[in-house]
């Protein structure tokens, strides 16, 4: 399974890509992410790509974009694009419209282009090494006689048998192929309904083949067993493009998996040299279509089932690495063969990356501060908005900005083509939404269902994946992009926090507490932290929850949250427990625990956020119930009530008649009356 189909997510956490937390291995950032936690590493050269340990930048699926400095937005714009020019690489990727083949119908039918375009090609040019080659990988562009999707061909879309076969339930299958190969091994069956969340519905004589009409169901294709399901091959090329796809390799895909087990036949692609169409028809895995062998300081090679590894010896001695991945379920397929891309720049050059004047493209400026990867293409810094990176101002952004002149393209056109077959569309944008979006293939509420269990600010490129073609194999493409890339997990490195760079700004100092109760709205006369319960007094009504954020629901499938700080309002340290529960999709609630060992007393600048769900009710303002305990062999703990017990939950130690346990039991409101909240 390759792991480009999928997904953008815009930053990363340290968590496993699921969202649980067990896995504690650093991740690629953007998938692996959980609101558990508000600290993850970006903005550093100790990340590795392969042989490479550097600042690494990619650009994934439907396209989604992850500067070298850890900003993630998405692109979904047509036309050749600059993804980076520095004193290294000048490196071009040229977007299409995926269902690109089904353009005509969906124009006619919808009205309405589709929102997500991928990548299908690739130009990149050493900079640093003027006479080294230009290279460009390339898919053909493939078009059938009918316009039809070619694993469909025999097949009526959007019909359906009027009745399954008697004795025969629904299967969930990933490919058409494969339904029609378990009717062929049901005695009886003559014919297959396959619907694009993954259902496998067969039929018997009896059965009637009738249009579906309801538009609320995922797209079906339908048809007798002789004759749906048997997949077109490359018969289906342009004539004009026949003797090019002859010189190209077929490469492994998402159709064809690791251990070579074929559904489908991978990706026929185009390798150019100096716009010089090469014939690599032959070259086998493993092959180098540059160089000979990894002993050479600049090469090309064919890895694995379904990758192409370049490496770049810059002058300093220092190895960039670059992966292109197949992505796609196939040459014409509804989510047709792109590439994904990812790019190491070596931590040996970090200085010179750092100290240029201007980095130009969409991969941004790698010198540690992902706030200036926007620009315009003269170097003027661009604002980055606080929510819209995968929408209509990140759009606007690439169009604008990085779309690439005929002067400086470095592309060569596909046989019969030009610069204006490939120039950026400048088309109007179009807003996803996959509760209306005509468009997808799967039922909404299935995509949603799907999406929702994956990590909050994963959902919506889950979602838009799974519109255009991909619903079946994003866990797989999950599991697999992870394994690409490694972050750093160094402490030292930045750290970023949600949409944006985190402040640091010290939450408590010698003059006191910041935000609590009483200060975090300022134009409100009122506490938003009560104690409702409490095993001991509260000396000198010091305040125990401080450092109060409000966050929005971040979005329809994640709901409120409240962060804030616990400090220790007693003489002498004490153990500290807090007891809460953390927010899952947008008004469930799991329970969580966060321990801190000999926590000092007063201000602690370094003391851990705790984000904790709200509680949502109609009518009601939301709130939060947080039980905080106090475990310590001071006078303060042992004059408490002694039948206090930190809950098992938190798996404290075992405390001894020398330890006296304290337990508060707060209210924190979720939001300002006022909607207005403290920069402090």
């Amino acid at each position: 399974m390759n792991f480009g189909q999928a997904i953008l997510i815009l930053f990363a956490f340290s968590n496993s890509a699921d969202g649980q937390a067990g896995d504690q291995s650093p991740k690629l950032r953007g998938l692996a992410t959980t609101r558990d936690k508000n600290s993850f590493h970006v903005g550093t050269y100790d990340e590795k790509l392969g042989s490479c340990t550097g600042a690494v930048c990619g650009i994934w699926g439907d396209p989604h974009i992850l500067s070298c400095d850890g900003l993630g937005f998405d692109c979904n714009a047509a036309g050749l694009f600059t993804l980076m020019n520095n004193f290294l690489y000048n490196i071009q990727a040229n977007f299409i419209h995926v269902k690109a083949t089904d353009m005509k119908q969906i124009v006619n039918v919808w009205n309405n282009l589709p929102v997500a375009t991928i990548t299908q090609d690739i130009v990149i040019r050493n900079l640093e090494i003027p006479d080294s080659p230009v290279h460009q990988f390339s898919f053909p562009s493939f078009h059938s006689m009918e316009n039809n999707v070619p694993s469909e061909n025999g097949c009526l879309v959007n019909w359906k048998y009027d009745k399954h076969m008697t004795g025969q339930s629904r299967t969930e299958v990933k490919r058409i192929v494969e339904c029609r190969k378990h009717c062929d091994n049901v005695p009886g069956c003559v014919g297959i309904t396959f619907y694009s969340n993954g259902g496998c519905h067969l039929a018997d004589k009896s059965s009637k083949l009738t249009e579906k009409t309801d538009s609320s169901s995922s797209r079906s294709v339908a048809g007798k067993s002789d004759k749906c399901g048997h997949p077109l091959k490359w018969k289906a090329l342009s004539v004009g493009l026949e003797s090019d796809v002859k010189k190209a390799k077929i490469i492994g895909n998402g159709s064809i998996n690791k251990g070579g087990s074929a559904i489908g036949d991978g990706c026929p692609f185009l390798f150019y040299e100096n716009k010089v169409l090469k014939d690599i028809s032959e070259y086998t895995d493993g092959s180098y279509l540059f160089g000979n062998s990894a002993d050479e300081s600049n090469y090309v090679k064919l890895e694995e089932y379904n990758k192409i590894k370049i490496v770049h010896t810059t002058t300093s001695g220092a190895k960039s690495e670059i992966m292109l991945e197949v992505g796609g379920s196939g040459p014409n397929e509804l989510m047709g063969c792109h590439w994904n891309l990812f790019v190491c720049l070596p931590e040996q050059d970090k200085t010179k990356f750092i100290a240029q004047e201007m980095d130009f493209g969409l991969f941004g400026s790698p010198n540690l501060d992902s706030q200036d990867d926007w620009m315009t293409s003269d170097g003027t810094p661009v604002v980055i908005p606080n929510s819209d990176l995968k929408g209509s101002e990140a759009f606007e952004y690439c169009t604008n900005n990085w779309c690439v002149s005929q002067e400086n393209s470095e592309m060569a056109y596909p046989l019969g083509g030009s610069y204006d077959t490939v120039k950026c569309q400048h088309e109007k944008y179009v807003e996803f939404d996959v509760k209306t979006n005509p468009a997808c293939y799967v039922n909404a509420e299935k995509i949603i269902e799907k999406c929702d269990q994956k990590c909050p600010m994963m959902v919506e490129a889950c979602q838009k994946d799974s519109c255009y073609g991909d619903y079946l194999m994003i866990d797989e493409v999950i599991k697999e992009i992870t394994e690409i890339v490694t972050l750093s997990d160094k402490d030292e490195n930045v750290v970023y926090d949600i949409g944006k760079e985190a402040e640091n700004i010290p939450l408590c100092d010698e003059t006191g507490y910041f935000s609590t109760g009483e200060t975090a709205c300022p134009s409100s006369s009122g506490n938003t932290v009560k104690v409702i319960h409490q095993s001991a007094e509260i000396p000198n009504d010091e305040p125990v929850i401080y450092g109060i954020s409000f966050q929005d629901s971040m979005d329809d499938n994640h709901g409120r949250e409240v962060t804030f700080r616990v400090a220790n309002p007693f003489g002498s340290e004490a153990d500290t427990y807090v007891r809460y529960q953390k927010k899952v999709g947008e008004f469930a609630n799991d329970p969580a625990c966060e321990s801190m060992s000999s926590v000092s007393s007063g201000c602690d600048s370094v003391a851990p956020d705790i984000t904790v769900g709200c509680i949502e009710y109609r009518d009601l303002e939301s709130f939060a119930i947080v039980d905080v305990y106090f475990a310590s062999k001071d006078s303060f703990a042992l004059n408490a009530d002694t039948d206090t017990e930190v809950e098992k939950c938190c798996k404290p130690p075992v405390y001894g008649s020398d330890f006296g346990i304290i337990k508060y039991t707060f209210k924190i409101q979720c939001s300002c009356p006022d909607g207005e909240q403290t920069d402090n």
